[in-house]
């Protein structure tokens, strides 16, 4: 390949992280997190559901049938059942749906929704669904996931934007593969004791090298999801459905509507849920959803997770008769060569299918996918800084480290402080007012810090930023020791095991970056009698 060539593609390669690099981060980063939002982080941000939930079939089924007299026939086309604490929700959630004609002679889809305690089973909330998607509260768990989505910019704005990051890093995985044609020779090499400058170079390298195939999926996932929904789908749905996206999705939905006689017959709910539960005590059930209930061809579809297959499975009745007729992955359920594509992003972009392990490599290689356009604009600064007709200022290259220590140190910060917030919130304050509280602390937090080291010198502040992450994290277990109860020393009796485990966690990651401060407080304070870099210089 000729020189020229080359030189082009470091080019784009070099201003695609440039401009992009620490939004790739962000999205990155909390996108690590969020592979823990459901269900781990989800059960530790709510007390209600920490410890085990004993509802039983006949519970259940009571609940279901009394508000199906409620709402009446027309709402019992489906019915969308999330069980507590397991996957998604709070709360037992129960959605009733159905279809209606408008004066235009059009179709309109409505719900209503409600939220039930999960010990006592009495009715917390009732909305129509559009309120209930529209509302907008949110735990710490939800908030982040929704961000990593969509930075909260909503649709179609954020997911544009997200997903168009995601074609930025697949180009600049392309052109860093041509441009550095030979790195497979430097895959053990990392000089740790050398240069700041070395030792990032090696980094990026590296992180390149290990983890491209990951950072392959990652991105083209990224940009499918971000793009699928604002422009693949009604794209789709113009060509083969007559602009019906809805009738799209429900022709690459795995759950299949039956065909309803109108003939009346109860559906057996109770037994069908005491036989899943009876017969499969190795899936811990997430949701359930009734087809045509009161029908005499209703079908009830039961998701559960925890199996030896992978994804987990979807158990299928006849509701009439309660008569189990299959179980299916839920992994790979779509049918078509478009079906498996579509059904394989999700799980492919977020790990949740093979299990905590699975789910905590996804976790670590994604932290290195957030690295990497990072460590990419540290070696285009500190080069700027270091060379002798530099291509830009020295002040254009110091007004990105600027941006550099700020945004990304203050996302990392912002994201922990969440989690006391989370405490204190469910301590302090009623529930609807949590998702006001989440975001002021989150935004301020981080607008703070990116703003912090346009007035102090950013070495100082990127320590200083350091440091109160890494106490934050090692502080969290003991409040939430005092503010709920929930410790190592009572989990055998309260059964808190995933709360526990997540206090852990974090507790270890705070000594591990306190270890990395301390480490790199002496590096620098070596590096300030060599060469100066942009860890050395101030503003």
């Amino acid at each position: 390949m000729k020189s020229i060539t080359i030189k082009k593609l470091y080019n784009i390669h070099s201003w695609m992280g440039v401009i992009t690099g620490i939004l790739l981060f962000v999205i990155a980063f909390t996108g690590a997190v969020a592979v823990f939002a459901r269900p781990e982080l989800k059960i530790w941000a709510n007390d209600n559901i920490r410890g085990p939930i004993d509802l039983q079939p006949q519970q259940v089924a009571q609940v279901i049938d009394r508000y199906a007299k409620q709402v009446g026939p027309d709402y019992l086309e489906e019915i969308h059942v999330q069980m507590p604490g397991v996957r998604s929700s709070e709360t037992l959630r129960v959605i009733y749906e159905g279809h209606f004609e408008t004066p235009e002679g059009g179709e309109e889809h409505k719900g209503q929704v409600f939220a039930f305690d999960p010990y006592q089973l009495e009715l917390v909330k009732e909305q129509d669904m559009e309120t209930f998607f529209n509302s907008g509260e949110l735990d710490m768990a939800v908030f982040l996931a929704h961000f990593h989505a969509d930075l909260h910019l909503g649709r179609p704005v954020g997911l544009i934007l997200t997903g168009l990051l995601g074609l930025t890093l697949m180009v600049s995985i392309v052109t860093g593969i041509f441009i550095h044609r030979k790195i497979l020779t430097q895959l053990f090499t990392f000089r740790i004791e050398k240069s700041f400058s070395l030792m990032l170079n090696d980094g990026h390298k590296i992180m390149s090298i290990w983890a491209v195939l990951f950072h392959s999926v990652i991105a083209f996932t990224g940009a499918f999801l971000g793009l699928a929904t604002v422009i693949l789908v009604p794209a789709a749905a113009y060509i083969g459905f007559n602009g019906d996206q809805e009738k799209l999705v429900e022709t690459f939905t795995a759950i299949k509507p039956p065909a309803l006689t109108q003939v009346a017959q109860p559906t057996k709910l109770q037994d069908i849920l005491q036989h899943s539960f009876d017969s499969r005590p190795d899936l811990e059930f997430s949701n359930f959803t009734v087809m045509g209930y009161g029908d005499e061809n209703a079908l009830v579809y039961i998701q559960g997770f925890g199996s030896d297959v992978m994804g987990g499975e979807t158990l299928v009745y006849q509701g009439a008769n309660a008569q189990f007729l299959r179980s299916q992955a839920n992994f790979g359920r779509l049918e078509g060569v478009t079906g498996k594509i579509l059904d394989a992003m999700f799980p492919l972009h977020f790990g949740n299918f093979g299990g905590l392990l699975i789910k905590t490599i996804w976790a670590i290689l994604g932290l290195a996918t957030a690295l990497l356009p990072i460590t990419g604009l540290m070696l285009w600064i500190e080069r700027g800084l270091n060379a002798q007709n530099p291509a830009h200022s020295k002040a254009t290259y110091h007004t990105f480290n600027k941006l550099l220590v700020g945004a990304c140190g203050g996302i990392v910060l912002a994201t922990v402080v969440l989690f006391p917030v989370q405490l204190i919130l469910n301590a302090a304050m009623p529930l609807a007012m949590h998702t006001t509280a989440i975001f002021a602390a989150f935004f301020a937090i981080w607008g703070g810090a990116t703003l912090l080291p346009f007035f102090i010198n950013y070495t100082k502040c990127f320590k200083c930023m350091t440091l109160v992450t890494a106490w934050l994290l090692i502080l969290i277990m003991p409040l939430d020791a005092i503010l709920t109860g929930s410790h190592l020393f009572n989990m055998l009796e309260t059964q808190h095991y995933v709360s526990v485990a997540v206090d852990w966690v974090l507790l270890l990651l705070g000594v591990v970056l306190l270890y990395v401060y301390n480490k790199t407080s002496k590096q620098q304070v070596r590096a300030q009698n060599s060469e100066p870099s942009l860890m050395t210089q101030g503003a």
